[in-house]
């Protein structure tokens, strides 16, 4: 059987073209003047606006030729009429105040664009003399004030002004951009101080910077903080990791004491000599200035030796031969040694007293428990085959340490220099060589100036 003929079904697109013209938004003469007003203000791209409002960009470039051709036709057409009329006069005042605008908005769309594009306006940037007079002929040709060209490019006029008197007194060449220089510094150390300096550091290179400027400062006359001698040694690649484990501690003792041998402090620590085996140093350190008053290498740790080390510094201390009201306390930790009857009688009978710190807590004897850190951070860099070999290296390193040896803590004096009293006179010498080195220094900056 023949199929009757129905009629013909249109194409797919077709239909979609359809649907499109039945759905599509209309716009108002309003809503197209501000599209087209939009773009001319140039705030965003023509695609970034046709793509927010939905609008293809050949309509907007159809509504924008429309808008121009009817107020180029308006505006013919009131130029026929009498000059006279009102309407005409408030047209032109309309028409003269929309090209301000434009004029406005594309001077400012303008100047944000080089703004964005050249990055004016960091702080403390630095323009090429070819970017300082485009900055210049730009303030020069703006119908805006100087004030409100400056604000929108970011310049500051102050900045701007030193740029225009320059350019008007020298040209363009009067601003190339200088490089800075380092400027004379009055206080800085001479070079032949330097030299010294880093030939100390060379000789003694077992020492700190802060103990190199105490030491140099003593030595030399002439003052140098422990900043600079850092900064120098660095500068010469001279500053090196420690060979041992710094550990952080307190700032300082809550309980302190206020002269010498008020309190004296008491430990063993432990040294091997190889195919010996074990040695026990037994130390007694003055509390107040860190003075090791005597030591004691044993093959024991019992209450005689540490009354055989006690005997030591009160022989060294030179309490054994006069009278004093107050003999020494004792502190140490509760050792078997420490807290036998024989010490505890031995005490008594030498009038002093004996206090103990709490179990488990090393820290109420950190000055001596830092006294072996430092001790075995130097000794201990060597192996020790004789009981005297240890003995000489202990010896020679405590000498070194009462007498040469400055610590941070009592000032940059060594413990002799608090022990025997003569710590306030050195610290007001070094106070007068500081006055001096920079009075010296003063008067060299001010020679070489002149």
């Amino acid at each position: 059987m023949r199929q009757k003929p129905g009629p013909a079904k249109e194409p797919a697109e077709t239909v979609v073209k359809e649907i499109r013209r039945a759905t599509r938004k209309h716009y108002s003469a309003e809503e197209k003047i501000r599209i087209v007003l939009e773009g001319l203000r140039g705030e965003d791209s023509i695609a970034e606006l046709c793509r927010r409002e939905g609008i293809p960009p050949n309509v907007y470039y159809r509504w924008s030729k429309d808008f121009l051709e009817a107020g180029k036709k308006r505006l013919a057409g009131d130029t026929a009429r009498e000059a006279t009329s009102d309407e005409v006069r408030g047209l032109r005042r309309e028409a003269a105040a929309l090209k301000e605008v434009v004029a406005d908005l594309t001077l400012e769309n303008r100047l944000l664009k080089k703004k964005h594009d050249r990055g004016w306006g960091g702080r403390r940037m630095r323009y090429p003399a070819s970017e300082k007079i485009e900055i210049i002929r730009l303030v020069e040709q703006s119908h805006l004030s100087v004030r409100e060209t400056l604000e929108r490019i970011g310049i500051p006029r102050a900045t701007f002004y030193r740029w225009y008197d320059l350019y008007q007194s020298g040209g363009p060449e009067a601003l190339e951009d200088r490089q800075p220089c380092p400027k004379q510094v009055w206080n800085r150390i001479p070079d032949a101080i330097r030299q010294q300096i880093i030939q100390l550091a060379l000789d003694e290179p077992e020492l700190s910077p802060r103990e190199l400027a105490v030491r140099f400062t003593d030595q030399h006359g002439y003052f140098v903080s422990e900043a600079s001698v850092y900064r120098l040694l660095k500068a010469q690649d001279l500053i090196a990791s420690p060979a041992f484990i710094v550990m952080k501690a307190a700032n300082e003792f809550k309980d302190k004491t206020s002269a010498p041998n008020q309190l004296w402090q008491t430990d063993f620590t432990y040294l091997k000599v190889i195919g010996w085996g074990w040695f026990y140093l037994s130390t007694v350190l003055d509390d107040f200035s860190r003075y090791i008053l005597a030591w004691k290498l044993c093959t024991t740790m019992k209450a005689e030796d540490v009354t055989a080390t006690l005997e030591l510094a009160l022989q060294a201390s030179g309490l054994e031969q006069v009278e004093v009201a107050h003999r020494p306390r004792l502190l140490s930790d509760n050792g078997s040694s420490y807290i036998s009857s024989d010490l505890a009688t031995w005490l008594e009978g030498k009038g002093m007293t004996h206090v103990r710190g709490a179990p488990y807590h090393p820290m109420t004897q950190g000055k001596i428990e830092r006294w072996h850190q430092t001790l075995k951070n130097r000794i201990l860099l060597e192996n020790y085959f004789l009981p005297g070999d240890l003995e000489a290296q202990i010896e020679a390193f405590v000498a070194h340490y009462n007498h040469q040896r400055y610590h941070e803590s009592l000032d940059n004096l060594t413990p002799a220099d608090v022990y025997f009293g003569r710590g306030e006179a050195i610290l007001k010498e070094r106070e007068r060589i500081k006055r001096q080195t920079i009075q010296t220094r003063r008067l060299q900056h001010q020679m070489q100036a002149a």
